[in-house]
């Protein structure tokens, strides 16, 4: 008969042979003659954990430990059983004890360290990585791993510090290069990002992360088609990478390729079904085909996976303006509900202000964007900048803007404090405005994307206002605020739509900055083509079926006449305005569908049209100005709220009042009269340019004025209150 000891040599040579199962039996035939026997329980709680059965495997190694807990290699082989159970918290305790008898084992503080990382510690892990790289100089390992822990604090200078030392020591490794980009581009040094993620290519072209990591730095530089290669060559290596399928859908929809973008999002939710991020993607790409009810109810679905997620729950909202079948009275309650969620708390744990309460203060004015940049909002955000009164005001902008361009510099040059914080928490921009001792924080781009929001939930300025970027309200108690006009908010008609107190300027809410890229106006098309052409240039998430459904009348109406819109074509989005407009009795023949292009042909487009006919619930803005900066008068529809209205700002400063309708009958009455008068559209043609560039729309001085007061009474409103703010002058939300 075998002693135990030669029956353990028989069982650890079938086990090193691969033969687990014989090992295990004769293991367990040893603890039969001896339970207490130590080794062979560390053995065959080995053996078990390798065929799978993890919680007979813990069993049998904490009973090990309970005979002999001096022997280090039974708590390490207990620290990866339960660490693959995901057991963090015991596997955490293990590694400790571990290492209470190993202090000097590099590796153990490495184990130790990943088991930290993983259960989100990310200060405790740092530290041990730093340990194991003190114990074990050119640890490559805890290198990359000390410095994720670093950039997953935000603290990426010393992050940079340790992946450029990896990337220099081992020159060869693609992660080191990568820990490189991922922080330069959360520095926003986007090019840098992209050579670093260059070279970790080179080092390793199978790479799927890489190629992912340069082709979101790509997309980020708005170098489109570049980022679609890339990410197309992350799938290729590694098709179920879900993050690629997303970032691929993004980029197809920057790239107004929205049934690409619509298939990307698929392939990510058919490898995570429910992925809030995938399922915000899908909805994005359904609204830029016109499916918008189907979007909302994406929308819907990705909020109630992921209800944390504020920037989620904001494109919602952004959605629901769009929607004709909501009520004002039910879209103010969901903009409520968001700030209930995702600001209210904030907003009650932000510290209290002590500024200079002298009401004739020269006033720290800052201004919040990612839209410092060639963008629609920077048509009515630069003039203003540039023409504040320098001796009065001092201003900040806290730019949130990727890509800069010439016009970023533009206001970067106007600008007394420029604060770049692309890549900052919101706690950090807090932080930084507090430290600037802003007076009056403006936010300028309300629920679109982008927003910063939850910084103005923190309340880090006495006073809080939004403006310009969002056509409603943002819901927050912590937004003092609202800038607009008596036309798109007539006083006692859209108070109760507000959770800010509105301060109306006169006679416009905004001033206009033509493009200078826009070209001379034309003649009249209609006097050489013997026929109207209407057209609408409005994002497409505003053509509601209702709204085409009325354009067929007008066209019906207007012998001879054609439609041009802007979308996308060919495509989901021409097919169902197609089919609306056939049900509808036009002939297709009658209907243009054209692609999105750079600015400076679309408004060479404005060449080819007579009338633009306004969108409605949703108004156009910027393409009414445009419009009538191209010499085009725009047919509009005014409803009870400020996106229903404030397209109406513009022609009723211009004297065109008579083209805003209050009724579907009346705007369809109103486009057919303007078609019929050619002498009316031919004056238009000739003069809305001269019109506009002498009325107060584009008075930037005499705006900026008036705009410049408002803050001075709501500053004044604030120091008589005595640091209560305006929300003792509003009623209670």
């Amino acid at each position: 008969m075998q002693t135990i000891n030669e029956a353990l040599t028989t069982a650890v040579e079938l086990h090193r042979a691969g033969d687990v199962e014989r090992a295990a039996s004769i293991y367990r035939q040893i603890l039969e003659a001896n339970p207490r026997h130590a080794q062979t329980l560390h053995l065959l709680g080995t053996a078990n954990f390798q065929l799978g059965q993890y919680q007979l495997a813990a069993e049998q190694l904490s009973a090990a430990i309970r005979i002999d807990g001096q022997r280090p290699e039974f708590h390490a082989t207990l620290t990866e059983v339960l660490r693959a159970s995901g057991r963090l918290a015991e596997a955490i305790a293990s590694a400790n004890r571990l290492l209470q008898l190993t202090p000097d084992a590099a590796e153990v503080h490495f184990v130790l360290g990943r088991l930290l990382e993983a259960g989100g510690d990310l200060p405790a892990a740092a530290q041990e990585f730093s340990e194991t790289i003190r114990l074990a100089p050119g640890h490559l390992d805890a290198s990359l791993h000390l410095g994720q822990a670093l950039h997953g604090q935000g603290k990426l200078d010393l992050a940079g510090v340790q992946f450029e030392a990896a990337a220099q020591m081992y020159p060869q490794s693609p992660w080191a290069h990568c820990g490189v980009g991922a922080v330069c581009q959360g520095q926003g040094r986007l090019d840098e990002a992209v050579a670093a993620y260059r070279r970790a290519i080179e080092r390793d072209p199978n790479l799927p992360q890489a190629h992912y990591n340069l082709g979101v730095a790509l997309r980020l530089l708005d170098r489109l088609p570049e980022a679609v290669g890339s990410l197309q060559a992350a799938l290729r290596i590694m098709p179920g990478l879900v993050e690629a399928h997303l970032a691929l859908s993004n980029c197809y929809l920057s790239l107004a390729r929205p049934d690409e973008a619509l298939a990307a999002a698929r392939a990510a939710l058919s490898l995570a079904p429910d992925a809030p991020l995938a399922l915000a993607r899908l909805a994005a790409a359904l609204q830029l085909q016109g499916e918008a009810d189907a979007a909302i109810a994406t929308y819907r679905r990705a909020v109630a996976v992921n209800p944390t997620n504020a920037g989620e729950h904001s494109n919602l909202l952004y959605a629901l303006n769009f929607d004709p079948h909501i009520d004002a009275a039910k879209l103010f309650a969901e903009h409520r509900a968001w700030a209930q969620r995702h600001a209210e708390p904030l907003t009650a744990a932000a510290a209290p202000h002590a500024p200079d309460r002298n009401p004739q203060l020269r006033l720290r004015v800052g201004y919040v964007s990612p839209h410092f940049r060639e963008h629609a909002v920077s048509f009515f955000s630069e003039p203003m900048i540039l023409a504040h009164d320098r001796q009065e005001f001092e201003i900040f902008c806290y730019s949130d803007t990727r890509v800069a361009d010439a016009c970023t510099e533009r206001f970067r040059a106007r600008a007394d404090g420029w604060r770049e914080i692309v890549g900052l928490s919101d706690q950090q921009v807090v932080q930084q405005v507090r430290d600037d001792r802003i007076d009056i924080l403006v936010d300028l781009a309300g629920h679109i994307g982008g927003n910063r929001l939850l910084v103005f939930a923190r309340k880090p300025a006495p006073v809080q206002v939004t403006y310009l970027g969002y056509q409603n309200t943002t819901g927050m108690s912590a937004m003092d605020y609202r800038l607009t006009d008596d036309h798109a908010d007539p006083p006692g008609m859209t108070e109760t739509q507000y959770s800010e107190r509105l301060e109306r300027l006169p006679e416009s809410f905004f001033c206009f900055a033509p493009s200078p890229q826009a070209p001379e106006v034309n003649a009249l098309p209609a006097a050489t083509n013997g026929f109207i052409t209407f057209a609408s240039f409005n994002h497409i998430n505003k053509l509601r079926p209702e709204t085409l459904q009325v354009w067929a009348q007008i066209l019906k109406s207007t012998p001879k006449s054609r439609l041009l819109v802007l979308g996308y074509a060919p495509g989901r989005f021409e097919s169902n305005v197609r089919d609306i407009m056939a049900r509808s009795g036009i002939d297709p023949a009658r209907l243009r569908v054209v692609n999105k292009r750079p600015r400076d042909e679309y408004l060479r487009l404005h060449h080819e049209i007579d009338i633009a006919l306004d969108t409605f619930p949703f108004n156009g803005h910027t393409t009414v100005c445009d419009a009538l900066w191209m010499g085009v008068p725009s047919i509009m529809l005014e409803g009870n709220t400020y996106a229903s209205r404030f397209g109406g700002t513009a022609p009723i400063n211009l004297g065109l009042r008579d083209l805003i309708a209050g009724s579907q009958s009346q705007y369809i009455q109103i486009a057919t009269a303007l078609a019929g008068d050619l002498p009316r559209l031919t004056a238009l043609r000739s003069g809305l340019r001269e019109r506009m560039r002498t009325s107060v729309l584009m008075d930037a001085d005499g705006f900026t004025r008036r705009l410049e007061a408002a803050y001075r009474r709501m500053w004044r409103a604030w120091c008589a209150h005595d640091g209560e703010g305006t929300a003792k002058m509003r009623q209670s939300i």
